[in-house]
């Protein structure tokens, strides 16, 4: 009984993990944070050692909200 209940537990806490992970959308304060970290970041003289993550992050953020959304049909 104790097993069965763990399992049911863990499938329920995988699929609510994974939901939210695909569900994550960026508010709009993430984005300003992230701004104000690039900006940061590409005056910092430890960008060509430590990178810019921020300013990666916030270009994949806005690639993904510039992308087109298409309409789907759904024939009966």
């Amino acid at each position: 009984m104790k097993t069965e209940l763990t399992y049911i537990v863990m499938a329920l806490w995988l699929s609510f993990s994974i939901s939210n992970v695909f569900a994550y959308k960026p508010s709009q304060f993430d984005k300003i944070r992230l701004k104000q970290s690039y900006k940061n970041e590409l005056g910092s003289p430890f960008k060509d050692f430590a990178g810019t993550p921020s300013c990666d992050k916030l270009k994949k953020i806005e690639a993904e909200e510039n992308q087109p959304t298409y309409r789907t049909i759904h024939e009966q």
